[in-house]
């Protein structure tokens, strides 16, 4: 049996990850759709659909999939293109709820890919997968000239936010739990830091070191 399932499509940071997972042998072949597919004029053409059947094709060769094995595929909107291709190509195949082990790999990649990117692990569990949205902007807002490169800005989501007006602050910071969203360190408690204010969905506050 082969199982094909995908992590970080609805994560705003990053490509998403497409994952292939035999479970008789635990054999495994994954890959990313370069964010870049998510840009305005690939996302309007849907052009990640067609990365998906670039990575199940390839994945397919590495992984020696023969026709006579059954492929279960996630029945998200990711797999469209895919479908009609394992049609067209004589595969067994049929959609269903993908769980159990090959969700475990896929998502543990994507997670370790948007470590990779610069997202702190700790944030990452602070958003909780498939990575709040909203939390996700205050990090791409600590340093957006570099990170909004990372982002599916193809999205409508984005569009709406993406010209917030940010205010600019100084305070003394009065716990011991802050991180500065811009280099990742821990903000020291007394200190004076800089925050960085908009409103999206609701009022959101970016603390930063004053040096940063």
């Amino acid at each position: 049996m082969i199982q094909i399932d995908d992590a970080g499509s609805g994560s705003f940071v990053g490509g998403t990850c497409i994952g292939i997972y035999r479970p008789e042998t635990n054999e495994y072949y994954f890959d990313i759709i370069p964010v870049e597919m998510y840009n305005r004029e690939n996302f309007k053409k849907k052009l990640y659909l067609d990365c998906v059947v670039d990575i199940v094709n390839k994945g397919f060769q590495l992984l020696n999939v023969n026709r006579s094995e059954t492929v279960e595929v996630c029945r998200g909107y990711m797999f469209d293109r895919l479908k009609p291709w394992l049609k067209e190509n004589g595969y067994c195949w049929y959609c269903t709820h993908i769980t159990g082990r090959v969700q475990e790999i896929v998502e543990k990649n994507f997670e370790l890919y948007a470590i990779n990117l610069g997202l702190p692990e700790n944030y990452i569990a602070y958003t909780k997968y498939p990575f709040h949205f909203h939390k996700l902007l205050r990090w791409v807002y600590a340093d957006f000239e570099n990170r909004i490169k990372l982002c599916k800005v193809g999205w409508k989501s984005w569009q709406k936010y993406e010209n917030m007006p940010l205010s600019q602050s100084w305070e003394v910071i009065q716990n011991n739990h802050l991180y500065c969203l811009k280099c990742g360190k821990k903000i020291k408690k007394g200190s004076l830091a800089k925050v960085l204010s908009y409103r999206s969905n609701k009022i959101n506050y970016i603390y930063l070191h004053s040096d940063c």
